[in-house]
């Protein structure tokens, strides 16, 4: 894996993706209802496919013989796409109700270590009676401590930006999408960590 491809092409995918969100609720800032579909269907929907982006990257960290043609060809195979796309979904949607793990802080690393469970299930069923999904005490308290580093550094530098992206586009409330953006770039660690997880079980 090549750490600075994964970086390339996750702050490429990250960036075409909040600025598509970007230019299709600024067009819909007058029509409430379609806004309100765009910030709660169709922005999610994207986020997700970015996610999905990233995670094929980062996902070979797993095993040094495969790669994100893997992850992809994994999810092509009946229709496990659609499944996935759905899971992530409507568990985006679930955590939205909860008012801690709505946040994402908590809601990216979930679905990032969801993401990679469920490929890596369906990548290696014939071995998983001796493999966990669940990540030990060790690697959970490793995702912790990297979720709250990741947010005070998103916490102070999406207000900068937001207000710089505010001032330029004369619009307000861009900081949601700013920090959606710089957390999903900031996942690479937490899915590198649950990674290293599943591959000393490989081994």
């Amino acid at each position: 894996m090549n750490l600075v491809w994964v970086i390339l092409v996750t702050a490429t995918s990250v960036s075409l993706g909040t600025g598509l969100c970007f230019y299709l609720l600024y067009q819909a800032s007058e029509v409430d209802s379609t806004e309100w579909i765009l910030q709660h269907i169709v922005c999610p929907i994207i986020r997700i496919i970015v996610l999905l982006i990233v995670v094929s990257q980062v996902y070979p960290a797993i095993d040094a013989h495969s790669t994100s043609v893997d992850f992809w060809r994994t999810l092509s195979q009946q229709g496990q796409f659609n499944h996935l796309l759905n899971i992530l979904f409507f568990a985006g949607l679930l955590l939205s109700f909860i008012p801690v793990a709505s946040h994402p802080v908590f809601a990216l690393p979930l679905q990032s270590i969801i993401t990679i469970a469920l490929v890596f299930h369906w990548q290696y069923k014939e071995s998983m009676d001796s493999i966990l999904l669940l990540p030990s005490i060790a690697t959970l308290l490793k995702i912790l401590a990297y979720m709250l580093l990741a947010y005070f550094v998103t916490r102070e530098t999406s207000i900068y930006l937001s207000r710089r992206i505010d001032r330029k586009l004369t619009i307000s409330g861009s900081i949601h999408l700013v920090s959606d953006a710089i957390y999903l770039i900031l996942q690479i660690p937490v899915m590198l960590i649950y990674c290293s997880f599943l591959k000393l079980q490989l081994s």
